[in-house]
């Protein structure tokens, strides 16, 4: 199937009726935006249906780390910049992802409250609305910064960044962090080790005080100066003294 991008005035259309859609939110399916080519646009690249279809959850399992990398593998090849598109994400919200978007961000009962869901988890709201808050867009945005992390697989980064709410938000929120690909991996290789070992980094008050701690060196050191290793040496060190460890065994 060739990629999709909702028209900017049939997106605008739905952003404004949304009260007067919402059984179709909860329970229908937008079937215009499905079937006549009129409400959307082609691209030459290619969704992968059989990777998207696998992109499901339940209630009580989110199942965060798949579905990151089965969008990220369906829609293989798109750019940063067209990742950035609201029309793409709006697209596949209200239809190949609809069913996955309800399961996962259940529409409230109160219409008012519904309203407001619906525009933040199905539609684009600015910058960080891709990246944290659609309920496709995240997916893909998770899946690209972890398939920067060199030193892993995709699915073994994606496991120890996605797991923990309280430390992918530590992460997500700091931009310098995340422009950095060698010091992002660097946190990403000591979470792995506490993921396989005694997941003493996943305390959420004692990885936020890591994470200060790093973002006040990079105030007193050029930070993206430093190589791989002298990286990896500062957070082991932040590490090691906010834990009170001394290898990586009591991580």
């Amino acid at each position: 199937m060739k990629i999709r991008l909702i028209r900017k005035s049939y997106m605008e259309q739905l952003l404004e009726q949304i009260e007067g859609n919402l059984d179709l939110y909860r329970n229908g399916k937008f079937v215009d935006l499905e079937n006549d080519p009129n409400y959307s646009i082609e691209l030459e690249g290619s969704i992968d249906l059989t990777e998207i279809s696998s992109i499901t959850c339940t209630a009580t399992d989110h199942n965060e780390a798949l579905c990151c990398e089965s969008l990220y593998k369906s829609l293989h090849g798109i750019t940063s910049y067209l990742a950035r598109d609201p029309r793409l994400w709006t697209y596949l919200t209200h239809t190949l992802l609809l069913p996955y978007a309800r399961i996962r961000w259940p529409i409230p009962a109160d219409d008012s409250e519904a309203v407001k869901h619906i525009r933040t988890h199905f539609f684009c709201m600015g910058n960080r609305g891709i990246e944290r808050d659609n309920a496709a867009s995240r997916l893909w945005w998770m899946a690209f910064l972890c398939s920067k992390a060199g030193s892993m697989s995709l699915s073994e980064a994606l496991a120890c960044f996605v797991s923990y709410t309280d430390v992918r938000a530590n992460i997500i929120e700091r931009p310098t962090t995340l422009q950095n690909v060698e010091l992002f991996t660097a946190i990403l290789n000591r979470l792995r080790d506490s993921f396989n070992g005694e997941k003493r980094l996943f305390n959420r008050e004692k990885f936020r005080k890591i994470m200060i701690k790093l973002n006040l060196e990079g105030g007193a050191k050029l930070l993206p100066a430093l190589d791989q290793q002298n990286l990896q040496k500062l957070v082991d060190s932040l590490i090691y003294q906010e834990l009170g460890i001394k290898n990586l065994s009591e991580l």
